[in-house]
């Protein structure tokens, strides 16, 4: 599993994985001390995130690259 950190956000992203629908970014919060908790990840929702679309297509196109190395 590829993690793209991105501290101004707030969050770490990654793809859901390739059994599902390998193209859906999920994140989960980064927390004050940096630890991430990996049982929360959630798919990132379009249409209420906080991040521009074309951000959030980006970031995804960025995972999807690191994975195919």
């Amino acid at each position: 599993m590829v993690f793209l950190t991105l501290p101004h956000y707030g969050c770490v992203f990654t793809l859901c994985p390739p059994q599902e629908d390998g193209n859906e970014l999920y994140h989960a919060p980064i927390y004050a001390d940096g630890s991430v908790n990996l049982e929360e990840f959630a798919p990132v929702d379009l249409d209420s995130a906080d991040i521009d679309e074309m951000e959030l297509i980006d970031i995804r196109n960025r995972l999807v690259q690191m994975c195919q190395v």
